[in-house]
């Protein structure tokens, strides 16, 4: 498996996170093509990437901490904080550099010390130009909820390191208890607003997916892919179904994935293997090339620009994840590693704002 896989029998989750993080590049492009005055394709709803990766989150942490066994809580975040931060502080003084240098160039990108610290930090703060809870890397708004949740995840294998069952719900009450209160002070401490979002509960429905798979209790079958697909219907804007429909069908989009029958490793899959770098640097590649679309006059219409970027985006993920992502996360792993502490395989976390 990969240093990232959820391993050889759930390729179809590996999968499922390369289609996730397809959607959020399509999200993106939407926005530079409006840019570029080419209009829009209409894709801004698949930025609910984010929930399908929030709920994989959920399912790989619990499994890959369940069949490695004996996980302590420090080693769990040292762990995370390994596979997670050295790539996101890359990209992030990219864009950081880029923007003190030629301001220009990124739309949305305004350096103030106080908001670039706290998107080193994975604090959620207002971004100064846009207003929203964006750091500077606009896509990393989603890895400040992956923080608080590996942070009580943490802290559950601290105080219930036997007991799944404690576990599971020290996650789910503390998961409940911090929505609740920045639902009651959100209109005292602003960033409340950022705490209260119900898509936390989306990690909680992907440790019940673990669960069940762990336990053996559901048959896997081809009939799954139907509960995938339907999943994905029920996120179709055009239902109203709202934040519970689209949290509903992202659980049934990964839950079809989950019990699918065991799949061979694939093109797909070598895309989810790389989809934390697409995730990260496809915004910034988009925004590169619609600057060059624009000042080199280029006239290859609407579907050479989507057509360009899509390639774009995925070689310069790939390109990252080869050559940076992967050996980095793989050298501090070695350093770090102790004899006692088994290295968790590590998911995706995430994903674009609905509002990028």
């Amino acid at each position: 498996m990969t240093i990232e896989s959820p391993g050889r029998d759930v390729v179809a989750v590996q999968m499922l996170r390369g289609i996730a993080a397809m959607m959020v590049v399509f999200v993106h492009i939407d926005i530079q093509l409006e840019r570029l005055r080419y209009g829009t394709l209409g894709t801004g709803w698949l930025s609910c990437g984010v929930d399908i990766f929030f709920v994989i989150s959920g399912f790989i942490m619990w499994t890959s901490v369940e069949r490695r066994g004996g996980m302590s809580g420090g080693a769990f975040l040292r762990n995370r904080l390994i596979r997670i931060v050295p790539l996101y502080w890359f990209v992030t003084t990219i864009v950081l550099v880029v923007g003190l240098a030629m301001p220009n160039v990124m739309a949305t990108t305004k350096v103030e010390l106080g908001h670039a610290f706290a998107s080193y930090l994975f604090l959620p703060a207002r971004h100064p130009v846009t207003g929203v809870f964006w750091p500077l890397l606009i896509p990393g708004w989603s890895l400040n909820y992956e923080m608080l949740f590996y942070v009580i995840f943490a802290l559950a294998l601290v105080i219930a390191p036997t007991s799944r069952a404690i576990r599971f719900w020290l996650i789910a009450g503390l998961l409940s208890a911090i929505v609740l209160v920045a639902d009651l002070t959100k209109s005292r401490l602003d960033v409340m607003n950022f705490y209260a979002s119900p898509m936390v509960f989306e990690f909680v429905a992907g440790i019940l997916l673990g669960v069940l798979w762990r336990r053996g209790v559901i048959r896997r079958s081809p009939l799954w892919l139907a509960v995938l697909l339907g999943g994905f219907v029920l996120l179709w804007p055009g239902l109203g179904l709202g934040t519970a429909g689209t949290m509903v069908g992202a659980t049934l989009i990964v839950a079809g994935a989950v019990f699918l029958p065991p799949l061979p490793h694939n093109p797909l899959s070598s895309l989810g293997d790389a989809s934390y770098s697409l995730y990260l640097t496809h915004a910034i590649t988009l925004r590169a090339l619609a600057y060059l679309w624009e000042h080199l006059a280029l006239s290859l219409g609407w579907a050479g620009f989507v057509i360009t970027g899509v390639t774009a985006a995925v070689i310069v993920a790939s390109l990252m994840y080869r050559f940076f992502e992967k050996p980095v996360t793989a050298r501090l792993k070695r350093l770090s590693a102790r004899p006692k502490d088994p290295v968790i395989a590590a998911p995706m976390p995430v994903a674009a704002d609905r509002q990028s």
